[in-house]
């Protein structure tokens, strides 16, 4: 029986990360970048400039844009114009929609593909970075990596709207609606410290 929970717990715990390995990912680049910057600049002051920063700052934050745009297709977050499928049946929105990401996905695709042939042209013919003397090709491996996480969340996303039915939460949307109940409970305690101060005086 403990193995049984505890065997569900470690489901849990693996699923809860791979769902998130993007955030986890972004949130290490965005800090790993922005200590490179910060450290250039101080060694820039002492008179000791890092040769290689600006390139690991830049790959870094190459990387962190491509898999930061496959977690917003996790969260659902990215821009779409759906103010006319108001205008029709609900059917109507969801081919749309699963049309939009069937092409989506075929743009993926094509670009999954294209960084595979780059990658492998770059394997052939190697090419190095100036200042780390990286080969160019561990860099391009962010295309299929990140766009082929990408489809997967786009799969993933749809699975939850069309089949499990589940609405997924404009993140926007949400920090509105936490700002919304925090204000509300701002002013509920102060209304609540008003009425108690007259009875405490008396």
């Amino acid at each position: 029986m403990l193995f049984i929970g505890g065997s569900r717990m470690l489901k849990k715990v693996v699923l809860a990360i791979l769902d998130g390995v993007e955030s986890y990912m972004c949130q290490i680049l965005l800090a790993f970048f922005v200590l490179v910057l910060f450290l250039q600049i101080i060694m820039r002051e002492i008179g000791i400039p890092l040769s290689w920063s600006e390139e690991v700052s830049r790959y870094s934050f190459v990387w962190f844009v491509f898999f930061g745009a496959s977690y917003a297709a996790r969260l659902g977050a990215h821009n779409r114009v759906t103010l006319q499928f108001n205008l029709f049946p609900k059917w109507v929105s969801t081919v749309c929609f699963l049309l939009s990401d069937a092409v989506w996905l075929w743009f993926n695709a094509v670009l999954i593909y294209k960084g595979c042939q780059e990658i492998q042209f770059l394997r052939e013919f190697p090419y190095a970075t100036p200042a780390l003397d990286w080969q160019l090709w561990v860099v391009y491996l962010v295309f299929p990596l990140s766009f082929g996480l990408m489809s997967i969340r786009i799969i993933q996303v749809d699975y939850i709207k069309f089949v499990l039915g589940k609405e997924i939460m404009d993140p926007d949307k949400a920090a509105v609606e936490e700002s919304k109940k925090t204000f509300a409970h701002d002013d509920d305690s102060a209304s609540d410290e008003k009425e108690k101060s007259p009875s405490a005086s008396a």
